[in-house]
């Protein structure tokens, strides 16, 4: 039993860190702005699949590795997976049910508040500026949802992860 679970939780990390991979991967300058957010994505799929495993403690983690990756101000991106894993694990069971053009809907909003949250903690500790573009980013993630939780969902049920 004790194997089970630490496969499986392998398997998730394994499967943030394609998601972190896919996140730095360098776009074309003029689609830089069109690029999803991975990490926000498969994160809001494990907190909706599977929250009892992947929750804030899982968010916050995956945001100071996310800030040690990016070379940002420690903490900031971890501060704000973890608002947004509350968020969403709070309210779980109504998103699970909503149809993936609904959430597709919401996650426009929830990777745009995301990116402004981030935003707003770097202008408090700093001087930044802000990209109007960010909302194509948030709209190509909302977009790409319904393939992602897709896909997520036949990994999660093919190697039975609960």
């Amino acid at each position: 039993m004790r194997s089970h679970f630490l496969l499986q939780c392998l398997i998730i990390v394994c499967i943030f860190i394609v998601a972190m991979v896919l996140e730095i991967a360098p776009w074309p300058a003029g689609m830089q702005s069109f690029k999803p957010a991975w990490v926000v994505l498969v994160l809001l799929y494990w907190v909706l699949a599977i929250p009892t495993k992947v929750s804030i403690g899982s968010a916050f983690l995956l945001g100071v590795v996310w800030d040690l990756v990016l070379g940002s101000i420690l903490g900031v991106h971890a501060l704000v997976l973890s608002v947004f894993a509350y968020l969403i694990a709070l309210n779980y069971l109504i998103l699970r049910n909503l149809s993936l053009w609904m959430q597709s809907l919401l996650v426009i909003l929830f990777v745009f508040a995301v990116r402004l949250g981030i935003f707003f903690i770097e202008l408090l500790l700093h001087n930044a500026n802000f990209n109007s573009q960010e909302i194509f980013g948030a709209i190509a993630s909302g977009i790409l949802w319904p393939w992602v939780f897709l896909l997520l969902r036949k990994i999660r049920r093919q190697l039975n992860l609960r």
